[in-house]
């Protein structure tokens, strides 16, 4: 390597990152936000078995370490049913394909519930890979939608198809990673 080849290397290593125009700080926020979000819903599915009784939570802070976010505090939500504990632990919200997952985590397994685009229905909805062949590139996909999203749980198989996140898909994945 020529000493001017690594000069321009070194000079482009010195312009403006466009991770610096991002608000991390934001994203963080919004994910924290979307986080409790879902824990209210969890709680006003389980509120029927809370009240009984049969069904208790609690919260306690836990911290996460994301690349340009750094570490933050976020909420992990236990609960506990008769000998059952099932843990909803956040692991974070940079990830591809999703605005943040949230692991379930139980005696008998474990799942996945993600943030995701509401109209997704499968893994492959959220991620597109086009090739351009003999130095052709592909067209230009047509201009992304304003994206909406919504909590979704990752069904098992190899298809990892997105179940709509309502009372009955989460007592069945409490079921499924509680042993039940």
């Amino acid at each position: 390597m020529s000493s001017q080849s690594f000069s321009k290397f070194v000079a482009s290593q010195q312009e403006t990152d466009v991770t610096s125009e991002i608000d991390w700080a934001g994203m963080r926020d919004e994910w924290l936000k979307e986080l409790a979000s879902l824990h209210r819903q969890v709680v006003d599915f389980l509120r029927e078995y809370t009240k009984s009784g049969s069904i208790s939570y609690k919260f306690a802070d836990i911290e996460l370490t994301e690349e340009h976010i750094g570490k933050y505090l976020a909420k992990k939500m236990d609960i506990k049913i008769g000998r059952q504990l099932v843990s909803l632990v956040p692991v974070g919200t940079l990830l591809i394909g999703s605005r943040g997952r949230v692991d379930a985590v139980g005696s008998g397994g474990h799942g996945l519930i993600l943030l995701v685009d509401k109209d997704a229905r499968s893994a492959a909805d959220l991620v597109k890979v086009t090739v351009g062949v003999g130095g052709t590139l592909p067209p230009l996909p047509p201009a992304r939608k304003q994206v909406s999203y919504a909590w979704k749980i990752v069904s098992g198989g190899a298809q990892k198809r997105f179940v709509d996140l309502d009372k009955d898909s989460f007592s069945a994945l409490l079921m499924r990673i509680a042993n039940a």
